[in-house]
């Protein structure tokens, strides 16, 4: 374990890579120039562009992010959630500044949502700027990984199934590990590796989690559906979320040891199909089918990591009825 003592050293931030998109190139210039000032020289421009920044993290293990909020708007929760999902770019901890102009309610409610490490209200400057890097040098967030999110955790406190599910990760701190630890670049491919590896073994087990949870949901709402026909519209609804998750699982299980999972998420989108044909009250054993493949789906990635048999057994079960007849 690294000694945080060590931070009273002289950062090498000469190491440090970093990635500047600004709106405005007065105020990039003079960013620019305080972090030159600092000894930052590895300074990537992608202005305008998600397309730009895409490729300036696919190119490099990339420490620091300053994005400014304005230019991307209502797509940036999505970019910078590719980043954290590893959709994009090698490094998926990446430390995420937003630049603001207003931080009202809604625009927060979007940084979180995005996946940000902090925010800074313009303009900019290189003095506050390093006050970040200092920061995030020092100690990072942990991560929670989610069907839905990826990024630092916002939790106070947190209890039960939800928790459980999606628990906390380690992040690799990419800058101490440059500037403080003296790590080498082949050791940090390395580390970011490992972390990347566990992540997306999160990710498997998250997107399960909400299938299984989705599932239950669906149960209870079709069981009132049969006496409320009004409420067939959730179920509507929670058929296609079912379906959003289950071809995430199966898309993310290709290329890892549990590809067979992707067979059971085609086997949970076939059921859905045949729910959402059969009409008004008429899938009840789907639907209890669905709930048996959700369970069996989230205990094998969660619970029973070395064996897909009981999972195997059910989805022979359900190919047997869902096959043709």
């Amino acid at each position: 374990m690294v000694n945080m003592a060590s931070t009273s050293t002289n950062p090498r931030y000469d190491r440090l890579h970093f990635v500047l998109g600004q709106s405005d190139e007065g105020e990039a210039s003079i960013v620019k120039d305080a972090l030159h000032n600092r000894g930052i020289q590895h300074i990537a421009e992608c202005n305008g562009s998600a397309d730009r920044l895409f490729n300036a993290l696919d190119g490099e293990i990339v420490d620091l992010i300053v994005y400014d909020f304005d230019q991307l708007r209502d797509r940036f929760v999505d970019v910078m959630q590719h980043v954290r999902k590893k959709v994009r770019g090698l490094n998926p901890f990446v430390v995420i500044v937003a630049t603001v102009d207003e931080s009202n309610a809604e625009t927060v409610r979007r940084l979180v949502k995005a996946g940000v490490d902090d925010l800074i209200r313009r303009p900019v400057t290189g003095q506050r700027l390093m006050q970040t890097v200092s920061n995030m040098m020092a100690m990072r967030k942990p991560f929670v990984v989610a069907h839905d999110y990826v990024g630092p955790s916002r939790r106070v406190s947190r209890r039960g199934d939800a928790a459980a599910d999606n628990p906390l990760i380690r992040v690799p701190n990419t800058m101490r590990s440059r500037a403080v630890d003296g790590v080498s670049e082949e050791e940090l491919h390395g580390i970011v590796e490992k972390a990347v590896a566990e992540l997306r073994d999160r990710q498997l087990v998250a997107c399960a989690a909400e299938v299984r949870a989705l599932s239950r949901v669906l149960s209870e709402t079709y069981v009132a559906a049969r006496v409320a026909a009004e409420r067939y519209s959730e179920v509507h609804i929670l058929l296609l979320r079912i379906e959003a998750a289950a071809d995430d699982l199966r898309d993310r299980a290709v290329g890892t040891r549990f590809e067979r999972i992707g067979d059971l998420a085609n086997m949970a989108l076939a059921l859905t199909q045949r729910i959402e044909r059969a009409g008004s009250g008429k899938a009840t054993i789907e639907i209890q089918l669905l709930v048996k493949l959700a369970e069996a789906i989230h205990r094998t990635l969660a619970v029973e990591r070395d064996s897909l048999g009981i999972a195997a057994d059910i989805a022979n079960t359900i190919a047997r009825f869902t096959g043709p007849h």
